[in-house]
């Protein structure tokens, strides 16, 4: 670890044995929430923020429309226009609406026994719409591209609209199918900012997981610690787009994006342990690129990922988290396999942890420490939204280790108000020193081609505000 991480370590020491006040205790959130507040500090008392779209309507037919705002300023101390591979709060000393969410849905009854149907729809504006697009839907199909992800309904160059969620369900009992667009189970962090403890996301957030998939989900829940979930997909981030011809069309299943999607959830009796386990297998396409930088076609190789978080509350107010996750995909034409590593396959993993610790009833102090290794420099690019939109510069091709060591707090002022000022220090460590690009500092063009940014490691202050509505 670098001369500056020590830091983090007394501030984790300092947070898990200082003697705050104890307050009530809360319960976890039950298995069935899993999706929307996984991320938050589960023992943080929470008040239901109050509803100011049709409150009545809500309440007598399991129906509501709710939603939120949020908006954050943050910078890096190296001078750069943005902040590194930090995603979504990347553009530094701007000021940014990060979400304007509205949620209209109508709930399923967990302890009816009849048969019921619930349905849900997202709209997302602001400048996290293009990590949470879906080709097809709210980004353009990749052909008409040669690349993913560019946003269809964007009103500039950072602000744009999505549609992260749009499904109907059916339930009886113990059993229900949900059909339509949703969000990954994948991962441990969330799309919604009222689901996350920290204002920026973890590398296993940004590079690693999927946001969405489109397909149909099939759940049991034999009791309320246990929910089993399995269906089919066409893939990661994937509203309509189909496979294109594909320069390996011998490939198992070449024209098809078909993909199986799993997940296991375990929460002990007394509601103090979460087990989340979840899978995805299926084929995904990645462009083909000339010398030039042009696309040239796409291969089809198989996509695999396993994700898993354990959370367990060691004390009163006091809560870990540990996620890990691993990810391969064939036929990636990365250029850039290991020692010892098939050609063409890239793969990227790591480790996160987090640990919470409440302070009073309207404020807790969180602590997140993280590895994720790029194995091939696959999937991380600085400044990610250039990749994703297809704007210019764009470094990309790390190989190696990205470490990350985030301090924050959540502020509660009242039921309606979160308030999450955080403190991050990011760090590389390339597998090849001098050999490829940087993550952080200004972004240039060297001699030779090269696109990188001019540093090893950053510092970042920032600091968001969410009001629900």
């Amino acid at each position: 670890m670098p001369k500056r991480g020590p830091w983090m370590l007394c501030a984790i020491a300092a947070l898990t044995f200082w003697p705050f006040p104890d307050t009530a205790r809360s319960d976890i959130s039950p298995p069935q929430d899993v999706y929307e507040l996984r991320a938050r500090d589960p023992q943080q008392p929470v008040q239901p923020p109050e509803r100011l779209l049709f409150p009545r309507w809500q309440e007598e037919r399991r129906a509501s429309l709710y939603g939120w705002v949020d908006c954050s300023i943050g910078g890096n101390t190296l001078g750069s226009d943005f902040n590194g591979p930090i995603g979504l709060q990347d553009r530094n000393l701007q000021g940014m609406m990060n979400q304007l969410y509205l949620v209209g849905e109508r709930l399923i009854d967990i302890d009816s026994d009849d048969w019921q149907w619930g349905a849900r729809i997202d709209l997302l504006y602001g400048t996290d719409g293009w990590q949470t697009n879906a080709r097809g839907l709210d980004a353009y199909p990749f052909n008409q591209f040669d690349n993913f992800g560019i946003p269809r309904w964007g009103s500039s160059r950072y602000y744009s609209l999505v549609m992260p969620q749009l499904y109907g369900e059916i339930a009886r009992g113990d059993f229900s199918v949900l059909v339509g667009h949703f969000y990954t189970p994948l991962g441990y962090e969330t799309v919604p900012a009222v689901g996350n403890f920290f204002a920026t996301h973890s590398y296993a957030f940004m590079y690693g997981t999927p946001n969405t998939h489109t397909g149909i989900l099939f759940y049991w829940q034999p009791d309320d610690r246990i929910r089993i979930g399995s269906g089919v997909t066409n893939g990661w981030d994937n509203f309509s787009d189909g496979v294109p011809a594909a320069t390996n069309p011998d490939y198992p299943g070449a024209s098809s994006n078909l993909a199986y999607l799993g997940s296991l959830t375990l929460a002990s009796e007394n509601g103090g342990q979460l087990l989340t386990v979840a899978v995805s297998s299926g084929n995904e396409y990645t462009p083909v690129i000339d010398p030039a930088g042009s696309p040239t076609g796409a291969l089809v190789g198989n996509r695999s990922m396993i994700t898993a978080y354990w959370q367990t509350e060691f004390a009163e107010r006091l809560t870990a988290v540990t996620e890990g996750y691993a990810a391969w995909q064939f036929n990636a034409d990365t250029g850039l396999a290991n020692r010892g590593q098939p050609g063409g396959l890239a793969q990227w993993y790591g480790v996160s942890q987090y640990l919470y610790r409440g302070l009073t009833d309207t404020l807790s102090a969180g602590v997140r420490l993280e590895w994720y290794r790029d194995n091939n420099g696959f999937r991380t690019a600085y400044p990610a939204r250039n990749g994703a939109t297809n704007t210019a510069p764009v470094a990309d091709g790390f190989v190696g280790n990205l470490w990350g060591t985030t301090f924050g707090f959540n502020w509660t002022p009242t039921a309606n108000w979160i308030v999450r000022p955080e403190l991050r220090y990011d760090w590389y460590t390339p597998s090849a020193y001098g050999t490829g690009a940087l993550p952080f500092g200004p972004i240039s063009a060297r001699s030779n081609g090269l696109v990188t940014g001019d540093a090893f490691s950053q510092w970042y202050i920032g600091c968001d505000a969410i009001y629900q509505f």
